[in-house]
């Protein structure tokens, strides 16, 4: 168990043990601003022992945004963003944030028309009236990488020690890779190579902006979790592809948002509260008819992204962070066993920042979290906590 307290370099940096806070969605801004909680949470987490803690979701721009109170990096958010870095470093950690655009997954009222790689159906805003999507036009993309790029620069320049770039989770670059949403017929569509295409460029944009020198890791979805979307096999040539690329690390993780949310998550489902979070009386009603037919629920199981991180680890030989039900002394010895750099944990820091110190002095060897997923609830009421 050690070793993972064991110190590794990540690109040109260099952290103090295999320990990344995941990016999870916190909910502490004011009208989209970064505030005082935010800054304490990832405080706590480096204080907790994580070496990397990642800032969940700075969208690129305003349109970037899956509603109209979240975060997007620009100047106001950036000085509290500086602060937040410059506070975590204090207590010797290092800062990440999670560079990301939502594509069609909207329900910001100021896109009637999000952008997409293909005109679809958007399960998630048509009850805020936003029915189809846009499909990206050459300015489009143009625009939206050089957004990437400027916002990647952006946080360097305040202070921040890497940036993760999400093409997981379906949203606007997995949107590109999944063919159940990239039904373009021109460069950008259709084959594996072609769905790539724009992802792999959006990262060299970025690479190319901020220098070799800064780590970029990528988050990629083993799978979209349903049948027509990314895959598994689909993932192998993207990870070589990134390799090939300059990727610092590859963070592993899975599900479609709209589609498979839980198969990221796995264990309870927190429908009655998912269901008072909603926006609209609509919402609230077509979440309570239709919900429990259309979430699936996955049963929680330690590591329970494994196996198949197993096959991406045999596929390339870049640092790869492990990312999947990691809540014991025992599960984490099996990932550092199968060979994995880095090991990224969201609910049993939210449950207790303090998991890792208590687990390298030994006074507890598994965390107390029971999955129960009320967390994602709270997330819309002030702030992601654990609520037991």
């Amino acid at each position: 168990m050690q070793r993972a307290f064991q110190s590794r370099k990540l690109a040109s940096i260099e952290l103090k043990n295999s320990f990344i806070k995941t990016a999870t969605f916190e909910g502490m801004y004011d009208d989209g601003i970064p505030n005082q909680k935010l800054i304490d949470y990832h405080v706590s987490m480096a204080k907790g022992g994580v070496a990397l803690t990642t800032v969940s979701y700075g969208a690129i721009s305003p349109d970037a945004r899956t509603f109209k109170t979240q975060m997007y990096i620009h100047d106001d958010s950036l000085e509290q963003l500086k602060i937040l870095a410059d506070s975590v470093h204090q207590v010797g950690g290092k800062v990440s944030i999670q560079l990301t655009h939502c594509g069609y997954f909207s329900k910001n009222t100021d896109q009637k028309r999000p952008l997409a790689p293909s005109r679809v159906f958007n399960e998630y805003g048509c009850m805020s009236g936003i029915f189809f999507s846009r499909a990206m036009t050459a300015l489009d993309l143009e625009k939206v990488s050089e957004d990437f790029a400027k916002a990647a620069f952006d946080l360097k320049n305040i202070g921040f020690d890497a940036v993760e770039l999400h093409m997981g989770h379906g949203y606007l670059l997995s949107q590109f890779l999944s063919p159940w949403t990239n039904r373009r017929k021109d460069e950008y569509g259709g084959s594996l190579e072609n769905r790539a295409r724009y992802p792999l460029e959006v990262f060299k944009k970025i690479k190319q902006k901020v220098g070799s020198d800064f780590p970029i890791l990528v988050k990629l979805n083993l799978s979209d979790g349903f049948q027509g979307g990314f895959t598994l096999d689909e993932c192998k040539y993207v990870a070589k592809e990134l390799e090939d690329a300059g990727c610092a690390a590859l963070v592993l993780s899975g599900g479609f948002t709209s589609k498979t949310p839980f198969y990221l998550m796995r264990g309870g489902i927190p429908l009655k509260g998912m269901i008072q979070n909603g926006t609209s009386l609509a919402e609230k009603f077509t979440m309570a008819l239709f919900a429990p037919f259309i979430i699936k629920k996955y049963d929680f199981e330690p590591n329970f992204f494994l196996k198949q991180a197993r096959i991406i680890r045999e596929t390339v030989t870049m640092p790869l962070v492990y990312l999947g039900g990691v809540d014991s002394k025992k599960g984490i010895e099996e990932i550092l066993d199968a060979g994995f750099e880095f090991i990224s944990i969201g609910r049993a820091l939210i449950h207790d920042p303090d998991f890792l110190l208590k687990l390298k002095d030994g006074s507890i060897t598994k965390s107390g979290c029971t999955r129960c997923n009320q967390c994602i609830v709270e997330m819309d009421r002030g702030g992601v906590r654990c609520v037991i």
